[in-house]
């Protein structure tokens, strides 16, 4: 493939935020900071992003309110919305090459997988992919499954030369505030023993990841794939510093 970065919002556990983690990056680096990114939703059937382009397009069709929200970005940006390419998990890397081959080469492009490592498909992406960001939430049971995860793509893929991945993170996500920080600390360590990078930033449970456009409703929106996420929600959220931490990580 050509040279933009490649970045996989991975898990093999459903429920953890890969989707909503990939909107947030994505929307964050394309239209506060600058970048040109490209986003391939191989997560079949549902395709949630993609559709979710589909709907913001729709509603903006309808709502004067969101049509000015993204006639504003713009105005200030002079970006217009990055591209999301709906493909099959079989023919992802193929629409990868096929829009690169096309257009000019993205700063970041990213694949949106399904929660799943028992397909070969999935792990064909990862081999391909220089960064990996896990999500991870502390719960007993995405705590199993994203280690198993993690110790297969250390093991199976980046240890043994086997893939061009440079970096796999974990990211904490949907952290209640109510949780022990000790806590997280004792997880750190546990995985720092397994050879699984963490990263610094986590992010906390809040309703405001979920709020998206309305066409009925004028509200500020934090997940759009149109327009960044509102500055008066930012602080707090964990998401700008999530950006610079990971825009070390990949030397941008």
């Amino acid at each position: 493939m050509n040279k933009p970065i490649l970045v996989a919002v991975s898990s093999q556990k459903g429920g953890v935020g890969k989707s909503t983690l990939t909107v947030l990056l994505a929307s964050y680096l394309h239209f506060v900071k600058g970048y040109e990114v490209a986003v391939v939703d191989c997560d079949s059937p549902q395709h949630s992003l993609y559709l979710e382009r589909e709907r913001e397009i729709k509603d903006c069709e309808e709502s004067e309110f969101l049509r000015k929200q993204v006639f504003d970005v713009f105005q200030k940006t002079q970006k217009r919305a990055y591209p999301i390419l709906m493909s099959s998990l079989t023919d992802a890397l193929a629409t990868a090459q096929e829009y690169l081959d096309g257009n000019s080469i993205p700063d970041f492009l990213f694949f949106d997988l399904p929660g799943t490592i028992n397909n070969f498909d999935v792990v064909d992406i990862l081999r391909n992919v220089h960064y990996v960001l896990c999500p991870m939430t502390a719960d007993r049971y995405a705590l199993e499954s994203g280690i198993s995860f993690c110790n297969y793509i250390n093991n199976a893929l980046i240890t043994s030369g086997n893939s061009a991945i440079r970096q796999l993170s974990v990211v904490w996500n949907m952290v209640d505030p109510r949780e022990r920080t000790e806590l997280y600390r004792i997880y750190d360590e546990f995985m720092a023993e397994l050879g699984i990078n963490v990263m610094e930033t986590r992010l906390p449970n809040s309703v405001r990841f979920r709020r998206e456009g309305s066409r009925e409703l004028k509200r500020a929106i934090f997940r759009s794939t149109l327009i960044p996420p509102d500055k008066t929600q930012l602080r707090g959220s964990g998401v700008e510093e999530l950006v610079d931490e990971f825009l070390k990580i990949t030397a941008m």
